[in-house]
């Protein structure tokens, strides 16, 4: 592989995987919306389905003879799915976190490659250079004869 088909290839892979940290940051607000909505709607429903559980008090016996152990099974019901969304909403941060961390990391490693690649053209130029300044007729010139030592 020659340098400019090398770099051809470091610039897709380079570009290839910033696409891939934006994608995950992207998906992952999206995750993290949709959960804030999943819990808005499950908070709305369950003060609704509190409302519910008074009107059908009356209705079904079984219910007003134990209401106050029905309210409190609710209300455990309401707590553990709080806290299970409370956990997902945790590890979307966290994952939200870890892409923004990633891409960052990627972008420091593509500033660095490119100042090395910089580097290493601004070396190759100066050797070209040093090159092309040389007298060429001292690396020929010699006497007539070789002498003993002479490789």
């Amino acid at each position: 592989m020659t340098t400019d088909t090398f770099d051809t290839f470091d610039s897709n892979l380079h570009d290839a995987s910033l696409h891939f940290w934006e994608q995950r940051i992207k998906a992952s607000r999206w995750l993290i919306t949709k959960t804030v909505g999943l819990g808005a709607s499950a908070a709305v429903l369950g003060v609704l389905g509190q409302g519910w559980l008074e009107d059908a008090a009356p209705l079904f016996p079984f219910i007003s003879q134990n209401y106050g152990i029905w309210q409190a099974g609710y209300l455990l019901a309401l707590l553990i799915i709080f806290f299970i969304w409370a956990a997902a909403m945790r590890q979307k941060m966290g994952l939200l976190q870890n892409s923004k961390h990633g891409f960052q990391v990627q972008t420091r490693i593509a500033e660095h490659n490119e100042r090395l690649a910089q580097k290493a053209l601004e070396a190759k130029q100066r050797r070209l250079k040093m090159e092309a300044e040389r007298d060429p007729i001292l690396f020929f010139k010699s006497g007539a004869r070789g002498k003993k030592f002479d490789y």
